[in-house]
């Protein structure tokens, strides 16, 4: 009975080893997917974010175009409108200092 008892001992240890190193063996998997698992899901909220801050910097891109384009539109109108403008003065200036030019030198 005691040989028995020493057997059943063996015996229950080696399957209490076998259990520890399946569990010890199982617990190496499950931590080498979680950290795959976990380096993917970095990996992918880096590549949205990167995609994310792309999209946005293409938008405020097209939006600074169009606000350029009616900032150089509303210019161009005010340049016009300054010639125009102006473009009568000039006409009287010149011709006052064609007479006066006339008055003080003559037709020679």
């Amino acid at each position: 009975m005691a040989e028995n008892l020493a057997q059943e001992i063996r015996d229950q240890e080696a399957l209490a080893k076998s259990i520890v190193a399946n569990a010890k063996a199982e617990a190496a998997k499950m931590l080498a997917a979680a950290q795959t698992e976990a380096e993917q899901s970095v990996k992918s909220t880096k590549q949205q974010c990167h995609r994310q801050w792309r999209e946005r910097v293409a938008a405020a891109d097209q939006e600074a175009e169009a606000r350029a384009g009616e900032i150089t539109a509303k210019g161009e109108a005010d340049a016009k409108l300054f010639y125009e403008k102006k473009k009568n003065e000039t006409k009287e200036v010149a011709d006052w200092l064609v007479r006066e030019v006339m008055a003080a030198y003559g037709s020679r």
